[in-house]
């Protein structure tokens, strides 16, 4: 099965066990109404069984996420279906190679039947197995931080990819369907209410082989969590998704030398590279399943906010509201990645150019709110601690406190550690109330190459079980 395939299984095994629970309500456990949906989810689970040992169930904010797609279109079956996992107290449910029909009817029943609410794991688990119920594990909300970082992970590549796809159907003179783009752009979405952290720190780690594709992701995902600052409405924020995805999809007009060149531009060349927001409008124009908001956001986002960069439109063109939100991600990512003509800026380095030109290349307004997502050290920041030990930032705190996480890299003589360690900003000593460790202030990360860079490599990636 191909993605989409994948999906759309995905969604009709929840569905079907919504309507199996909703059912139960109303007819016995052997009434069609409640078995034949069971038998139908245990023969798309059997398709993902051939080549998977388990399959993940989650609530994540309020959304159903199976396998790494969440589930937007709820029915009433579905509120049902979570409601009752969230009341028993089954945060996530791991189904295991083995599973039966008859253990799916049983877990339909034991979701029916439980009267007792607000569970611990261990005893759901015991209770399961007391009905039968050998193939359902209920997963601890402990291992939520680390299943985090593995599925911004997997969203993350699923989005390298589709701009991969849709790059080279453009440069073979197809014209794509932008549904694949629109769905990446959700899946992005929700990560980032998921778990803020764990989707942005994967924009620091700079493929520079992949430029074109992890640029395009991370400006997607820096325009979302901008949209999501600024509150706009869901369907209004996945056209801003989109729009960052596909905000360079008209270089592939151009060619191929000159998008790789090295070296300084010419004029001749540079004028050349001028016509890639027209040539994606255009595209984007063609293309089945994108909003023209997202086409004309494409088109802009190399106007200036002051209306002196590119394409030079006539003075009573009015640009759309939400360009600027691609503008600021675009030269946030571009600022922070190396490239053969610039060294890469920290974090907080291109957020204080970006402030001088505010007002004239971008938007004062969008940069300012940029800041006070990434916060005072933002995720990505060397920084020396009150310890005197160097780590890096991973997560930040409540608004105005600051970050809660640091990976800790070397520790106060200058020594490398042999892995990093996790710190808690916010832990205190017990006896004095204050905070065991606080950020001494940045440190130049050129004096550690790669350190940061192997954090999130390692955060991203499973972790072999302690010994």
């Amino acid at each position: 099965m191909d993605r989409r395939q994948q999906e759309q299984v995905i969604g009709n095994i929840i569905r079907l066990l919504g309507t199996s629970l909703k059912n139960r309500r109303l007819y016995p456990a052997t009434h069609p109404s409640v078995r034949s949906p069971v038998d139908k989810c245990f023969s798309d689970l059997l398709l993902f069984f051939a080549d998977r040992k388990e399959l993940a169930l989650a609530i994540a904010d309020g959304t159903l996420v199976f396998e790494g797609v969440p589930i937007f279109s709820l029915t009433s079956s579905l509120e049902l279906f979570m409601q009752r996992l969230a009341a028993i107290g089954i945060p996530a449910l791991i189904f295991d190679r083995g599973l039966t029909s008859d253990e799916i009817e049983a877990f339909i029943r034991y979701l029916h039947e439980a009267k007792e609410e607000g569970l611990d794991a261990p005893e759901i688990q015991r209770q399961l197995l007391a009905q039968g119920i050998l193939h359902l594990r209920v997963r601890p909300p402990e291992e939520d931080e680390e299943d985090d970082h593995a599925l911004a992970r997997e969203i993350y590549d699923n989005a390298v990819n589709a701009v991969v796809s849709v790059l080279q159907e453009v440069r073979m003179g197809r014209i794509p369907s932008g549904a694949e783009s629109e769905r990446v752009a959700g899946d992005l979405s929700s990560m980032l209410r998921r778990n803020r952290d764990a989707i942005l720190a994967l924009t620091l780690i700079k493929n520079y082989d992949e430029y074109t594709y992890t640029h395009s992701v991370n400006v997607s995902i820096i325009s979302l969590a901008l949209a999501d600052a600024l509150a706009i409405p869901t369907r209004e924020k996945i056209e801003i998704g989109v729009a960052g995805l596909l905000h360079d999809v008209g270089k592939t007009r151009l060619a191929l030398d000159l998008i790789r060149k090295p070296g300084t531009l010419t004029p001749e060349e540079f004028e050349e590279i001028k016509k890639h927001p027209e040539e994606g409008f255009v595209l984007l124009g063609k293309m089945p399943h994108i909003h023209p908001g997202s086409a004309h956001m494409v088109r802009e986002h190399h106007m200036r906010y002051d209306r002196k960069g590119y394409p030079e439109l006539d003075p009573d063109y009015r640009t759309h509201s939400y360009s600027q939100i691609i503008a600021v991600a675009d030269c946030f990512d571009a600022l922070t990645t190396m490239r053969s003509y610039q060294k890469a800026r920290t974090p907080l380095g291109a957020l204080e150019l970006m402030r001088k030109v505010g007002g004239k290349s971008v938007d004062p307004n969008h940069v300012a709110v940029l800041s006070k997502i990434m916060g005072s050290y933002p995720i990505g920041t060397m920084v020396r601690l009150t310890t005197m030990e160097v780590g890096v930032v991973l997560g930040m705190g409540l608004p105005g406190q600051g970050p809660s996480k640091v990976a800790l890299l070397f520790d106060r003589q200058g020594n490398p550690l042999p892995r990093p360690e996790h710190l808690d900003l916010t832990e205190k000593d017990p006896k004095t109330g204050q905070h065991l460790r606080a950020i001494l202030g940045t440190v130049n990360p050129l004096l550690y190459p790669d350190a940061g860079k192997e954090v999130f490599l390692q955060e991203s990636q499973p972790q072999p079980p302690p010994e």
